[in-house]
């Protein structure tokens, strides 16, 4: 609320009751039109968090920064000199290859290539302030290092402001001066990295702190995993092949390149990675919801890719999905009581009986019942994601698969899912896939770790070996990009690869 009332962007409901917003000696409210067109992606910009959302996916990219240009700069520049700007700023963000990707629409970028785009067309018009809102929320770690050094470098050469939200600590001890911690609207806490971050006066404070995933690699080295196997996963393959155009050929993407992988009782693998390494695709091969092109997906002695009709649905009972966005995965017309019904009603259990199992596993995961009765836009982030939870659940399965289940999360309500999570396979006897890119959370949740590089398994073992003594330069890599180690204890991961070089942004 606070960096769209910096720009004048609040929804018509909603107006400044009080007090007052200076932007280089102007306040964006009192503005009109005109003026808050030169102030918006002139000397202020703003990049937003989910960049698909905030880019228009029926224009191309170089077409977008050039729009940027042209309604901004006086006199209007040459086509010649817009299009050597856009080459410019493609290049400056590192984008590779910008002739082609300038022709490229939003959909065909990866994650970390939009949100550089956004960079971009945030950055055309060299603004006195940057505003960036939860730009590397749902970014691998290695891609959220890279985009929180491109914004510091862009700050340092060109002597910009960066107003940086985040909800996570560890970026915020990477890349901030000074620090204001917000609840309810009001200022908790405010002062300089280390004052806060090394001793914060408050309990909320302490409480997010304490809230920062810490790996349990002492807890893991004593537990002794049940020999019964599960799950079999032999030789998986997928590659997707992408058009292109009428003349040119379809682009090949390897996803998984010959994947196996085996899970026991009670068990919990993390498959960690950057974006585009084939994690969720392989979750979604273990539940047939994208097909392989090879290998065998062994369940309870059953092959699942031989299966069909209603023996794969009896076996999908028992294997179960938390997508990464619960908003996307819960139908907004839909009672989530309903929602959560509508799997044991599938299976023959009557309406009243599954209705009332519902309501149980919603106080489970801690709601209340009469949650039942609300749809989900009547519910935060992580309400959604525990009703997401309560509804895998409904069918009592034995392996549960979680896609990015906390990535979207902030750190106290990331920390109570994880928790839950504990809780429930223990009482539950779940065995858990938890594909994340996070490996803060995969230290503290996971048995044992599989790392996937471009749909390949580079790395494997029990947590804490691989995060102790990483044997392949990716993990290294990887190990070597999470935020904010020099503040928080992590043990192992200095360990195995030293401490994260800083760019303490200065003032």
């Amino acid at each position: 609320m606070i960096a769209h009332a910096v720009l004048s962007l609040l929804p018509k409901s909603i107006a400044v009751a009080s007090g007052a917003v200076m932007v280089a000696g102007q306040n964006p409210t009192k503005l009109d039109r005109r003026a808050l067109r030169r102030l918006r992606g002139g000397s202020a910009a703003m990049i937003f968090q989910e960049p698909l959302s905030s880019l228009n996916p029926l224009k191309r990219v170089g077409k977008q920064i050039e729009e940027m240009i042209l309604s901004h700069q006086q006199p209007t520049p040459s086509a010649a000199e817009v299009h050597a700007r856009v080459q410019q700023l493609l290049t400056q963000v590192g984008l590779p290859n910008p002739q082609l990707l300038e022709r490229s629409y939003p959909f065909e970028l990866s994650g970390g290539q939009r949100q550089r785009v956004m960079i971009a067309m945030a950055m055309a018009n060299r603004p006195a302030l940057l505003i960036a809102d939860e730009p590397t929320t749902a970014l691998d770690v290695t891609t959220q290092r890279q985009i929180l050094r491109l914004i510091d470098d862009l700050r340092r050469d060109r002597g910009m402001g960066v107003l940086l939200i985040t909800h996570d600590f560890g970026v915020v001890a990477d890349v901030a001066d000074r620090v204001v911690v917000l609840r309810h609207g009001k200022v908790v806490e405010q002062g300089t990295v280390e004052e806060v971050l090394r001793r914060p006066k408050e309990a909320y404070t302490r409480e997010l702190i304490d809230a920062v995933p810490k790996a349990r690699l002492d807890d893991i080295r004593h537990k002794t995993i049940r020999p019964e196997s599960l799950l079999e996963v032999v030789g998986l393959q997928k590659t997707f092949r992408v058009k292109r155009g009428w003349l040119q050929p379809p682009r090949e993407v390897v996803a998984a390149d010959g994947i196996s992988l085996t899970l026991h009782e009670g068990e919990t693998l993390a498959v960690v990675g950057e974006s585009g390494s084939g994690k969720s695709t392989l979750g979604r091969m273990i539940m047939r919801l994208t097909e392989p092109d090879g290998g065998a997906i062994r369940f309870n002695g059953q092959d699942l890719r031989l299966l069909r009709g209603e023996a794969l649905r009896q076996a999908r009972k028992q294997l179960q999905i938390v997508f990464q966005d619960p908003f996307a995965s819960l139908d907004p017309r839909q009672k989530v009581g309903d929602a959560i019904a509508r799997g044991p009603m599938a299976y023959g259990t009557s309406r009243s009986e599954a209705m009332e199992q519902a309501k149980k596993l919603l106080v489970r995961v801690g709601l209340n019942a009469v949650a039942a009765d609300r749809y989900p836009h009547e519910f935060s982030g992580g309400q959604r994601q525990r009703i997401c939870i309560a509804r895998a659940l409904a069918l009592k399965p034995r392996v549960l698969i979680a896609d990015e289940a906390v990535s979207a999360l902030d750190v106290s309500v990331q920390a109570q899912v994880l928790a839950l999570l504990a809780e429930l396979r223990q009482e539950m006897k779940l065995a858990m896939v938890f594909i994340t890119h996070d490996l803060r959370i995969a230290a503290e949740i996971a048995d044992r770790v599989i790392v996937l590089q471009k749909g390949r398994i580079v790395e494997e073992g029990a947590t804490a070996d691989v995060f102790t003594a990483p044997q392949a330069a990716y993990t290294r890599d990887l190990l070597d990009a999470i935020p904010g180690r020099d503040f928080f204890d992590q043990p192992g991961f200095a360990n195995a690869a030293g401490k994260i070089p800083t760019a303490r942004m200065s003032s």
